[in-house]
């Protein structure tokens, strides 16, 4: 009989902000979670307190890193005010969930 594949893993929860002061333990944390984990990431933003522009490229460089792979980035839990935030820039668009 052969066996099923495992569930693919719940999102993962980040925690804190995503601003330049915590931008490279993030990204670290992310590093060692990718290199123990394949496929598709859905990351959990709801506990994020605070996204500048830093965090904004900490998540475009993920979903490069994923995408070059073969594999893509799902966010959830993005709050309204960073849509308000980073729309009139032209950078909302992977918050929005577009490509």
């Amino acid at each position: 009989m052969a066996r099923k594949p495992p569930p693919p893993p719940g999102p993962l929860a980040l925690q804190g902000d995503l601003d330049v002061f915590c931008i490279q333990a993030q990204w670290e944390g992310l590093q060692a979670y990718l290199a123990s984990h394949e496929g598709p990431l859905a990351l959990d933003l709801s506990s994020v307190s605070d996204l500048d522009l830093s965090g904004l490229q900490l998540l475009l460089a993920l979903d490069r890193h994923l995408d070059a792979r073969g594999d893509r980035l799902a966010l959830s839990g993005v709050k309204p005010e960073w849509l308000d935030r980073f729309r009139p820039l032209g950078l909302a668009l992977l918050l929005e969930g577009r490509p």
